[in-house]
């Protein structure tokens, strides 16, 4: 398995030293275990000091420094967050009224900052989630948490057992032996540890596509493929009660981190109203996909996503990428992404 964030997460901060000395902890501590962690992410309150700010920005972190509901998003300290490249920010949607603001915001930031913006920009519906995934990490309190790269992992176990059962074992033996082993690294260097987020979440070739068609059997997004999600997310929620677990502990379907669901873009199999769809089956349908056109389009996936969320009563997610009519967005981080279809 592959740590892909390693996120110390505040619920205040003294000052940067506070977080040198931290980062400089932890990421020995996971060297002296053997892992050298993906990223590296600060979660960082909203009172804190813009020194704080300056300083992480243009540094080797990602950090996350602004989290506001929407109906109180101040746009001028949204804007400057948003400049910093490394810099992500999460707005809450607490009700239907507050989308058409959401949807406003969204476009005006990608027109002004372009669409590199939009996807360090997230929306989460119902509450804030603690949890180590970007752009949606919000912090309640001061530790170290973890995500993980493991869908290649999971797939193999699947593949290489002939039951359910035993792959879920397998998979679940391998999770409590890092957590005890993440549990012992940070005692030792006395940062609290606040466990794992097990979502499954895919990193281009090792995509959630194959995980999902071979528990659901059939190709994706076939009819079908909703009772394929669904099994899988709970799994991932068995597996979540192994460990010491943290944030969503849900199956993700990222489209610009998913070589498999971008080629079922460009094909025209995968379209917007099935990730819209499947929101009600995993934490975030619709995430890294890229829009046509502006403010309507955005405003309509968001009431999509709010009806999902209140048939589901959890907290669910959101990033979109405004395309202003272009077949595909260009974004360095992430590559080419293709325009979905309506």
């Amino acid at each position: 398995m592959i740590i892909r964030a390693l996120t110390l997460m505040y619920d205040e901060v003294q000052d940067l030293n506070e977080l040198r000395k931290d980062l400089e902890l932890s990421e020995k501590a996971l060297a002296g275990i053997g892992f050298t962690p993906w990223t590296v992410r600060v979660t960082l309150p909203n009172e804190v000091s813009q020194d704080v700010i300056k300083k992480l920005c243009g540094s080797r972190y990602l950090f996350s420094a602004y989290h506001s509901r929407v109906s109180d998003v101040s746009r001028e300290s949204l804007r400057k967050i948003l400049e910093c490249s490394n810099a992500f920010a999460t707005l809450l949607i607490s009700s239907s009224d507050e989308i058409p603001k959401a949807s406003e915001l969204l476009v005006s930031i990608v027109s002004e900052l372009g669409a590199d913006a939009a996807t360090r920009l997230g929306f989460t519906i119902g509450d804030y989630v603690e949890t180590p995934y970007y752009p949606l990490s919000t912090s309640r309190r001061y530790g170290a948490s973890v995500a993980l790269r493991y869908v290649n992992d999971f797939l193999r176990s699947l593949r290489a057992h002939k039951t359910l059962e035993n792959a879920y074992s397998e998979v679940g033996e391998s999770l409590k032996r890092l957590d005890k082993i993440l549990d012992s690294a940070f005692k030792n260097i006395g940062i609290p540890y606040l466990g794992i987020d097990v979502s499954l979440s895919p990193w281009m070739d090792e995509s959630v596509v194959p995980i999902i068609e071979h528990l659901s059997g059939v190709p994706f997004p076939n009819a079908g493929s909703a009772w394929g999600i669904k099994k899988l997310n709970n799994l991932l929620q068995e597996l979540s009660r192994e460990v010491k677990s943290i944030g969503f502990n849900e199956v993700m379907l990222p489209v610009g981190e998913d070589n498999n669901l971008m080629k079922l873009v460009r094909e025209g199999s995968l379209r917007l109203p099935h990730l819209t769809f499947l929101t009600a089956y995993c934490l975030v349908g619709v995430d890294m996909v890229a829009l046509p056109g502006g403010v309507e389009t955005v405003e309509h996936v968001l009431k999509d996503v709010l009806a999902a969320y209140e048939v589901k009563k959890k907290p669910v997610g959101v990033r979109v990428i405004p395309s202003f009519d272009n077949k595909e967005v260009h974004i360095d981080r992430f590559g080419t992404i293709p325009v979905i279809s309506t």
